[in-house]
């Protein structure tokens, strides 16, 4: 009874093993190729060789980073005695991805005979295929340009090593791992691989789940000082992400954005010139309004950052790199703008916000009226000074 038991159960695993067979036995070779034109289409193609004739071929595709698989029913052509030519192509149009991320795909082919085949899964990146990169690799940090010499090239990975040690002594931050650093020529060609919507005033963008970051560095005198700012910049939001992982989203826009600011190698000089305008003005923007996101109008966008960096610099002078990290741990963990601030500091997000007006800017606004108005005080005690002297030496004659 056992023996009869023993040649069922191996009887039923050859049965698998051969019907299971079957499909991979009608693909004799499978060779895929994969073209795109940035910001249009991307061609999905294979060629088979088949002992079955192919009844519909599916592509599956999705990018790293992504929650959402595509597929599309392919073209079958069919090309002579068992082979057949599959073509997909698909418009960015329908559905877009990340410049430079990877996608992966895989091909499921049904057979006249009702088997199916799925290919192993392949993949290619999404490059920004309408300019010739190079490439310049430096430990785990790469530079990407099309414009420039590798002297160019050498300096973006310096000033990257350079913001990398800045965001240590700020943080202590995870290992940086591999990171890409792709340099546009001009703010234009960042904002159309980025699709920014009329956002003029985007010069810098990170994936940080991707680890790349992409810059525009116009040729200028002031291109290496901008370079100083949008580096570490983009880097701090990478070395972020990798600190608490898919809870960066958690954080408040202000605290990434200002963090971020502030791992500047070169400040902007406009910001404290903005906020003491503001200040005087009385048009600060409340801090609420700056958890989830940033005005999309240049000039108010402009002044979030200037106040995301002061705020976050202040919290940073009076609670010290424990406290932020503390932020930064309730922020991930899913904790709202206003109690995040009070669970990791002691005080709601409204409290602080008063705290940093009051310490920080009120006191700056002080000191420039002060440094305004010093040279007009000085005017005004020499033209006093002077018949005050003429009547202390009127008063002193008199009094001989």
């Amino acid at each position: 009874m056992r023996h009869k038991s023993f040649f069922i159960l191996l009887f039923t695993i050859i049965s698998v093993l051969l019907n299971s067979g079957q499909a991979y036995a009608q693909v004799e070779s499978l060779q895929t190729d994969v073209t795109h034109t940035f910001g249009d289409t991307i061609q999905f193609r294979a060629g088979v060789v088949s002992t079955s004739p192919i009844k519909a071929a599916i592509i599956f595709f999705q990018a790293d980073g992504d929650t959402r698989t595509n597929l599309g029913l392919a073209e079958v052509e069919t090309r002579g005695f068992r082979r057949f030519d599959l073509t997909y192509i698909h418009s960015i149009k329908d559905y877009s991805f990340r410049p430079f991320s990877v996608v992966r795909f895989h091909w499921e082919l049904t057979f006249q005979t009702g088997e199916t085949y799925t290919s192993p899964v392949e993949f290619f990146v999404y490059t920004d295929n309408r300019f010739d990169w190079q490439v310049l690799k430096e430990k785990n940090l790469s530079a990407h340009w099309y414009d420039g010499d590798l002297q160019f090239a050498q300096e973006i990975l310096d000033i990257a090593q350079d913001g990398l040690q800045k965001i240590q002594n700020l943080l202590p931050m995870p290992e940086a791992g591999a990171i890409q650093i792709y340099t546009y020529a001009d703010s234009a060609s960042l904002q159309s691989a980025l699709n920014t919507g009329g956002e003029s005033w985007v010069a810098g963008h990170a994936d940080p789940d991707l680890g790349v970051i992409l810059i525009a560095l116009p040729k200028s005198p002031e291109q290496l000082l901008l370079a100083r700012q949008r580096i570490p910049h983009e880097l701090m939001h990478v070395l972020l992400y990798r600190d608490v992982g898919s809870g960066y989203f958690n954080l408040p826009v202000w605290l990434r954005e200002g963090l971020s600011s502030g791992a500047e190698l070169y400040p902007n000089p406009d910001y404290q010139i903005l906020l003491d305008e503001s200040v005087a003005q009385g048009r600060l923007l409340p801090m609420r309004s700056l958890c989830e996101a940033f005005p999309r109008e240049a000039s108010s966008a402009l002044l979030s950052y200037a106040e995301a960096q002061s705020f976050t610099n202040y919290l940073h002078d009076r609670f010290g790199a424990s406290g932020l990290e503390a932020l930064i741990t309730a922020y991930a963990n899913g904790m709202d703008c206003e109690s995040g601030a009070e669970r990791a500091l002691g005080k709601n997000l409204s409290q602080l916000e008063r705290d940093w007006q009051r310490e920080a800017l009120s006191q700056n606004v002080a000191l420039k009226a002060f440094q305004n108005l010093l040279p007009w005080g000085v005017l005004l005690l020499a033209v006093l000074a002077v018949p005050l002297i003429l009547a202390l030496l009127n008063l002193r004659g008199t009094s001989q």
